[in-house]
């Protein structure tokens, strides 16, 4: 009877092995529908992904060539701005050049003179060196433009 008993045990660890058996394929059986059926998910979420890298990626080449084009248009229009600023500069170095001439000429001094505290004389004046040299006035009072007085009242 022993061997009964015996065979009997081995017969009930063999039927409970293959009832644990048989619950864990169930269990494994739900899981793989549930991916079988995230699948299609899946594969419509990496499309809808892939859409996007492609479009982002053309964007991003859009927005380079629209930068490069920036880029230089920005560096042309820079370029053209300091000429500007460089002649603007001489022009106003040119006037104030003017506006001093035409103050000393008018006997009234420039603003430089005017700074320093004392006006030239214009009697006394060397315009040899001066490009647009002009006969020197002599101390008159009605001597003085409108443009002199204008200019000296700009600076």
């Amino acid at each position: 009877m022993s061997s009964f008993l015996v065979g009997l045990l081995i017969e009930l660890v063999v039927g409970g092995l293959l009832v644990a058996t048989i619950a864990y394929c169930f269990l494994l059986d739900r899981r793989l529908r549930a991916l079988r059926d995230g699948e299609g998910d899946l594969k419509q979420v990496v499309v809808a992904l892939d859409r996007a890298t492609t479009r982002a990626q053309g964007a991003i080449t859009d927005l380079r060539v629209s930068c490069d084009g920036l880029t230089r248009d920005m560096q042309r229009d820079l370029k053209k701005a300091r000429g500007l600023a460089d002649e603007l500069a001489l022009m106003v170095e040119a006037g104030d050049h003017i506006a001093d001439r035409l103050g000393a000429l008018s006997g009234t001094g420039g603003p430089k003179a005017e700074e320093a505290g004392d006006a030239p004389k214009a009697t006394s004046r060397d315009v040899s060196n001066d490009t647009y040299a002009e006969p020197p006035v002599q101390d008159d009072p009605l001597a003085e433009t409108g443009l002199a007085a204008a200019l000296r009242q700009v600076r």
